[in-house]
């Protein structure tokens, strides 16, 4: 989820905020943010109990793999990507695109 840092201002000036979840623990995804420089928060969901709860997790998640949450600032998810394997990563120009739409 590396990508999304490269395009993190122009996020930023949609008023979106990237966060990213992953069902790891919270000493994991420090050594990833500190060893990435990752701008954004990346939320820990270790055994996936808050993706299950609040959210329709696919299969992909509880197996581990990450999902992406762009929050606008009245707090509404704009755009969600669920990963289909331990490395894939979004396009940005995608949810860059719906959120110029949104402020169209």
């Amino acid at each position: 989820m590396a990508q999304l840092r490269h395009d993190y201002e122009k996020f930023q000036a949609h008023n979106t905020e990237v966060l990213v979840m992953v069902p790891n623990g919270p000493k994991l995804i420090e050594r990833f943010i500190q060893s990435n420089d990752i701008p954004y928060p990346i939320l820990t969901d270790k055994g996936a109990k808050t993706g299950e709860s609040y959210f329709q997790v696919k299969y992909f998640f509880k197996l581990g793999v990450p999902s992406i949450f762009l929050v606008d600032q009245s707090g509404r998810i704009a755009y969600v990507y669920y990963s289909s394997t331990l490395i894939s990563e979004p396009d940005n120009q995608k949810p860059l695109a719906v959120l110029a739409g949104m402020q169209a």
